[in-house]
């Protein structure tokens, strides 16, 4: 149980989360002053890392998007054990287009405050008054016995474990599928233990496919050449897109094209493979071309093999059945 001195703002645990360093550190020296152990949380790779380690009791979220903020928060209760046990309220800083629909998912208990912030700042004060009207309400709950962990957003049941390791049935949108419709099928009918054993054996086998490309004709193009295999297949537009999606749903294979509009596919394949829980994930990079530089800059970043384009879809299924033992069985 927390103790009731952890509230006070010498002593409460404040993380800031923020794609960005500069609005990170901003947001903090703005609360600095008033509250005396405020940690800053970056680098989306150890975004649950520093939850984890700071177990905060406000996390304010200094997002440029309300989406990127939505994203942020339902990942810490998909991938972290932690979250789910800690007592914390939530502000997200908003720009004027986001406040009816921020209000309507504070209302709803997503969050639980939000600040009119962006562009910094239209009221710096209100920002720290939120962060003490969070410590005051945790207060007076602990004073009337209530210690009860936060609960999770709206959708958001559990933390994800491992792939090979899921035996349970999910109700996670990325599982959702023709396997989920079956089983649901079966449990109308009564045999709710098989169906729900075969339902789990599916979601742990099916495989996910990421492919970065910025161009939408292309990535459609991709997908169809995937039809028939027995996979989900996510799409990103950009580098930071695709390291979301890696955070999101652990694909097994990335496509990965080398031109992107905010980074290189090769700065891109470097950034995933220097994150530990990447670093096994086959990527496959896409291109029009394949000088000598480019080739060996993309090997030096860890990519695994090339796929030239244009490519038809045999050379793209077995690659893909090259790299993804499982599908090459099925």
């Amino acid at each position: 149980m927390m103790e009731l001195t952890d509230l006070t703002p010498k002593r409460a645990a404040v993380l800031v989360a923020s794609q960005s360093v500069a609005d990170a550190e901003l947001v903090g020296k703005l609360l600095q002053d008033e509250f005396h152990n405020v940690r800053l949380s970056t680098k989306p790779e150890f975004a649950v890392e520093d939850f984890e380690a700071h177990r905060p009791t406000v996390l304010v979220l200094a997002f440029d998007t309300l989406e990127a903020a939505q994203r942020y928060y339902i990942g810490l209760y998909r991938l972290s054990t932690v979250v789910h046990e800690t007592r914390h309220r939530v502000v997200v800083l908003c720009n004027k287009n986001d406040v009816w629909t921020v209000y309507d998912l504070c209302s709803k208990g997503h969050f639980d405050d939000y600040v009119l912030f962006w562009p910094a700042t239209n009221d710096a004060p209100r920002l720290r008054m939120s962060v003490h009207q969070a410590l005051r309400i945790m207060t007076a709950n602990a004073q009337a016995g209530d210690v009860a962990p936060r609960a999770a957003p709206e959708g958001v049941h559990a933390p994800r474990p491992p792939r090979a390791a899921r035996v349970e049935a999910e109700t996670d949108t990325v599982f959702v599928g023709a396997a989920a419709g079956a089983a649901q099928a079966e449990y109308a009918g009564g045999n709710t233990h098989l169906s729900a054993a075969k339902a789990a054996a599916s979601a742990a086998q099916r495989l996910a496919v990421l492919i970065v490309e910025d161009d939408e004709f292309q990535q459609k193009l991709i997908g169809r050449l995937m039809n028939g295999l027995d996979i989900d297949v996510l799409f990103a537009g950009s580098g930071a897109q695709a390291l979301e999606q890696m955070w999101e749903h652990k694909p097994d294979l990335v496509l990965m094209d080398i031109g992107l509009p905010d980074t290189s596919g090769v700065e891109a394949t470097r950034k995933i493979k220097s994150i530990g829980q990447f670093g096994h994930v086959p990527i496959l990079m896409v291109t029009g071309h394949s000088e000598r530089n480019v080739v060996v800059d993309s090997l030096k970043a860890g990519a695994a093999d090339f796929l030239v384009k244009p490519f038809d879809k045999n050379t793209l299924h077995e690659k893909l059945r090259l790299f993804l033992p499982a599908l090459a069985n099925s």
